[in-house]
């Protein structure tokens, strides 16, 4: 199937949907080309895109970095508010610090975050993977000491 048929295909399915009684077509979501042609774009779009710069690849990777460094800081912080709501209320053992729910993906930067954050001594570890509201979770979990002043 080349360019044209497809544009055409997509234009019958937009005819259909306009077919529809009001009330059903506006749940219906007309599909956009999202193909052009060469000859075919608009000098509103040459207008907009001619003066955009392609950053060089250090550039960009730079650009990415900085946003990870900034979301890092905002789920440390987080980190360390848990970690201090802890000890404010002179918890032991086995706490769970943090329940985190990120895409698969993203999930190793975010553990390797959190290991940055704990020494050994708290013996740092994550959960395994659990399904918590349908959605996939892994438990951040951290030792603290005995608290010797709590009573029985």
């Amino acid at each position: 199937m080349d360019l044209l048929d497809l544009e055409n295909k997509l234009k019958e399915i937009g005819s259909e949907s306009s077919s529809l009684p009001k009330e059903k077509s506006s749940n219906v979501i007309t599909p956009v080309s999202v193909t052009k042609k060469i000859s075919t774009i608009s000098d509103e779009d040459l207008e907009n895109y001619s003066d955009k710069v392609i950053p060089s690849w250090n550039d960009l990777q730079t650009i990415y970095e900085s946003r990870w460094r900034k979301e890092k800081e905002r789920f440390q912080a987080h980190l360390k508010a848990n970690f201090t709501a802890l000890i404010e209320r002179y918890a032991s053992g086995k706490q769970e610090l943090f329940q985190l729910c990120v895409p698969e993906r993203r999930e190793k930067l975010y553990i390797t975050a959190f290991l940055e954050l704990f020494e050994s001594g708290y013996a740092p570890h994550v959960g395994d993977t659990e399904r918590i509201a349908n959605k996939r979770v892994r438990k951040l979990l951290i030792t603290l000491p005995h608290n010797y002043c709590s009573t029985y």
